[in-house]
């Protein structure tokens, strides 16, 4: 699919009233300039054209709304109609502003669709390209490029799922969840009381679930920024106490002491926690107990070597085993007196329970009590080594700072405040994450324990209502949608990140930067930030690799390219565009020409439409007189000229208009 933007007008907004046209004759031009000056309505135009193309205006409060009318003025409505090509048809979007109630209204207009509708209805194909979280990928701004790069957002890897349209595997999963809540909301129960209190427990359950996830993954993205920030710090603090001659040489002992202490805590509470994990380790009585259990499991010969399960099959021959005639009464006997053997699977527990009982306790006898209590103590000397250490090693901080580095007290202070949040956080991960226990109840954080509850909830739910069999097909669907998600976002993060950092290495080659991998957000080699025009020719690079690795064609509209970039990125970002991008669309300021401007008009064949638009004021009215004599539209608030040539030496002050 093929979507472009062929243009727009605006009327009674903050933006000036004005028409825009992208086309060249039948066709739409790859790259259009649009030159306007700061406070012209860059802002608000983007605004609507995201709105108008996503729908998202019919969400916007009334606040919102009566902010876009234009300051001094009291009219009653706005507009903002957007053009689109699909596939070379028409698709035309108007966009209605009520200032006096705060009221949005769209109609729609497309080829299919047999003429104009009320709303905002583009035709299914096209619709699942018009999401929100699709269309901010190609109307790009500024603030998009700064979230790519920030580990508490998730900008780049909904970039990567909006683009390849991932998130239908998350629709699927939606949709199937709701179809059984569906059916299970339709039948009725015995206890109407009963299915209500368990409908309850599942919604309960689902958004506990979903709240415990997200704590874990902003903990995670928190802990990635912390713990470069603590290792600076300490590196920091080591080199500045190292000026100091008499303290460098002890401080290193002193530091690799502290190491060595924390690697023997980690070992010792290992031995421990593994020897708590065997009871017949805790205690002997634990032992001779389990023994005991298999002496008399032994004496009665359980397990019996004849099960239920065969007396199950019997009933099902002519014969019984002595070759007598099974009537109705012989049988209706052995039914009743199979209940008196075991079960299969009960032998086959206690089989297995014996086998360990005596390879477990016979090969561990020689290990008593009194061993793990010996590993106690070795644990409790270990962390009272580690502590010694790190005192050792803040006293030797302390004396630098008593002795009046206030910079260096900064940087301890910090340290710690980063070392217990860092702590705080690792705690809460640990919780998160550790096994499931059969104390924990519908406010736990352990997510194990929450699936585990969320699930026999949700077989609860399945059985009062008679959709059990419903619950399996949708939980076997959910895993497969699940799964598809987790190896595709894998298998796209890696291959973007190897295609972008082949172009980083033509677009900042004077400033080598280079995505080491993509996860929430886009991680930088060795660099923990980057400059304005860095974190842009970045995003640029990012989203250009996305959109044209797919088989369908988007427009990429940005507001102000090139303002932070330097001559020699600019000019590789203006190379690279034209060949990565279909439509590119940008509004830009008398400042971004030099660099920029004739590198694209180049690089696009010299395709470019140039338009300059600035507003009528008594400021502005010189221009106005000295406009040329052609390609001039004038509106009463506006001026539209368009051309190449006006392009160029027009250099209204910005802080006019």
């Amino acid at each position: 699919m093929k979507i472009e933007l062929a243009g727009w007008s605006s009327e009674g907004l903050r933006c000036p009233d004005v028409e825009i046209e992208l086309m060249t004759g039948d066709r739409i031009a790859p790259v259009s300039l649009i030159q306007m000056p700061n406070g012209t309505g860059k802002t608000t135009t983007l605004t609507m054209i995201r709105a108008a193309m996503n729908g998202e205006a019919q969400g916007w409060t009334p606040g919102r709304i009566k902010s876009l009318r234009r300051p001094g003025e009291s009219h009653s409505e706005g507009k903002f109609i957007l053009n689109l090509r699909v596939d070379d048809q028409p698709l035309t979007f108007e966009l209605a502003l009520n200032f006096d109630v705060g009221k949005a209204e769209y109609r729609t207009t497309s080829v299919g669709s047999g003429g104009i509708s009320s709303g905002w209805e583009p035709p299914p194909e096209v619709k699942r390209f018009l999401d929100p979280r699709f269309v901010q990928l190609f109307v790009f701004d500024g603030e998009f490029a700064d979230k790519l790069l920030d580990s508490n957002e998730s900008e780049a890897s909904k970039a990567i799922d909006a683009l390849f349209q991932l998130y239908l595997l998350q629709d699927i999963q939606r949709i199937a969840e709701n179809a059984w809540k569906t059916a299970t909301k339709n039948k009725t129960a015995k206890a109407e009381k009963g299915l209500s209190q368990r409908r309850k427990k599942v919604d309960t359950l689902k958004n506990r679930v979903a709240q415990v996830t997200e704590a874990r993954d902003k903990a995670i993205a928190e802990l990635d920024v912390l713990q470069p920030e603590i290792d600076g710090l300490e590196q920091r603090i080591s080199e500045r106490i190292g000026t100091d001659e008499s303290l460098r040489e002890e401080l290193g002992e002193k530091k690799q002491y502290e190491i060595n202490a924390r690697n023997q805590v980690e070992s010792s509470a290992l031995e421990v926690m593994s020897r708590i994990r065997q009871p017949h380790l805790l205690h002997e009585a634990f032992a001779r107990s389990l023994s005991e259990l298999k002496l008399q499991l032994d004496r009665l010969r359980l397990p019996a070597s004849t099960s239920s399960q065969f007396f199950s099959e019997l009933l099902e021959e002519e014969e019984c085993i002595c070759g007598r005639p099974l009537d109705s009464h012989s049988r209706e006997v052995i039914g009743k007196r199979r209940e008196l053997y075991l079960a299969e699977d009960t032998s086959g527990i206690l089989n297995a329970l014996k086998q360990d009982i005596d390879v477990q306790v016979r090969q561990d006898g020689n290990e008593t009590a009194a061993d793990l209590t010996q590993k106690l103590e070795q644990l409790e000397q270990a962390v009272s080594a580690s502590k010694l250490a790190e005192t050792a090693v803040r006293v030797l901080e302390q004396e630098l700072i008593d002795k009046g580095d206030d910079e260096l007290r900064g940087w301890t202070e910090e340290r710690d405040l980063k070392t217990k949040r860092k702590e705080v956080l690792e705690n809460l991960l640990r919780d998160i994450d550790r096994p499931a226990s059969s104390s924990d109840d519908e406010k736990t954080c352990c997510l194990a324990s929450l699936r585990k509850l969320l699930k026999e909830s949700e077989k609860d739910l399945a059985e009062i209502t008679g959709t059990l069999e419903l619950r399996a097909k949708t939980d076997v669907l959910l895993a497969i949608a699940d799964l598809a998600l987790k190896k595709a976002q894998a298998n796209l993060r890696v291959a973007i990140a190897d295609e972008c950092n082949q172009r980083l290495e033509k677009v900042l080659a004077r400033d080598p930067i280079r995505i080491e991998k993509i996860d929430r957000s886009l991680k930088l080699r060795n660099q923990e930030g980057s400059s304005v025009g860095q974190t842009l020719s970045v995003g640029y690079t990012f989203l250009t690799t996305l959109l044209s690795r797919g088989q369908h064609q988007f427009p990429l509209i940005v507001d102000s390219p090139a303002n932070p970039l330097s001559m020699e990125v600019r000019r590789e970002i203006a190379k690279l565009i034209p060949s990565l991008c279909k439509q590119f669309v940008a509004f830009t300021i008398s400042s971004e020409r030099a660099g920029f401007t004739d590198v694209i008009h180049t690089s696009s064949e010299n395709k470019t439409k140039f338009l300059t638009l600035f507003r009528r004021t008594a400021g502005t009215e010189t221009l106005v007189q000295s406009l040329p004599a052609s390609g001039v539209t004038k509106t009463p608030n506006a001026v539209l000229v368009e051309g190449k040539a006006y392009f160029d030496r027009f250099d209204l002050d910005e802080a006019e208009g």
